[in-house]
């Protein structure tokens, strides 16, 4: 059988490197399960892993709440020319650092920052945000929400808006229209554009590294340090084939979810 362009593609750059990767996560630094169990029954690797699940999950919803009526907003709106200059801010955010964004966020959330001050006004103390799971979250948010919009935007415009319209020519209100016909249609996207950020969010490394610290160490952190500090290459690749795991487990989850609570 004749192996095709893409299909190569995949074998070369996805498939082969994640069986080097599993293999050597049970040969290094000697045959066995060692790394795994290390991973799975220490108390300390199992909150990593549990505090990037909910921090990526956060970071999710959060995009979903603030993005959705943005995406339907360019996905429905008839005003050309503001739809253009949105979009247009949208791709022109990518062209800003990762990092030079999060050393923005490191000064603002700082003890010295302008938000400590504020805070510090109404007696709430100077201590600042940097170092807390919610610095963290609104770093990647920051990210991620111009993400999940261009995704959710790319499925939206292709819902048939025009339901809406007949719904309320029957005499529904426009919130009962688009609540019990838009967004049954519009959900998988929305699903979808969640699963997105989901996926990048769970493998960052910049931004809880620099706004969380050691206090918030998440699972691309952990697998950095193994490799940098400690050359423990077999106990990385295990902790990469975790995150695989995690990943795949949670979209299957969500997809579940999304067809009604039984897979099909």
């Amino acid at each position: 059988m004749a192996i095709g362009p893409g299909l190569l593609f995949v074998l070369c750059l996805f498939i082969v490197p994640l069986g080097v990767l599993a293999l050597r996560s049970i040969t290094d630094p000697h045959l066995g399960f060692g790394n795994y169990d290390t991973l799975v029954t220490s108390p300390t690797y199992l909150r990593v892993a549990w505090r990037t699940i909910w921090i990526s999950v956060a970071a999710a919803m959060i995009c979903a709440i603030a993005g959705t009526p943005v995406a339907y907003s360019l996905a429905h709106s008839d005003r050309r020319s503001l739809n253009t200059l949105m979009l247009a801010v949208l791709v022109l955010s990518f062209l800003t650092s990762s990092l030079i964004r999060t050393f923005s966020w490191m000064v603002i959330f700082g003890a010295q920052g302008p938000l400590s001050r504020m805070l510090d006004i109404f007696g709430w103390g100077p201590s600042g945000l940097l170092g807390s799971s919610t610095a963290v979250i609104v770093g990647m948010v920051h990210f991620l929400l111009p993400v999940y919009i261009l995704t959710a935007f790319s499925g939206l415009r292709k819902v048939p808006y025009h339901l809406v319209a007949a719904a309320e020519g029957l005499g529904a209100s426009r919130i009962f229209a688009v609540a019990t016909v838009y967004l049954p249609l519009a959900m998988p996207s929305i699903v979808n554009a969640g699963c997105v950020v989901f996926i990048i969010g769970i493998g960052f490394f910049i931004t809880p590294a620099l706004l969380g610290g050691p206090r918030q160490t998440m699972l691309a952190q952990l697998i950095a340090r193994s490799v940098t500090q400690f050359g423990d290459f077999g106990f990385a690749a295990a902790g990469g084939v975790i995150l695989l795991a995690i990943t795949l487990g949670c979209l299957w989850i969500v997809r579940i979810l999304a067809r009604g609570g039984a897979p099909k």
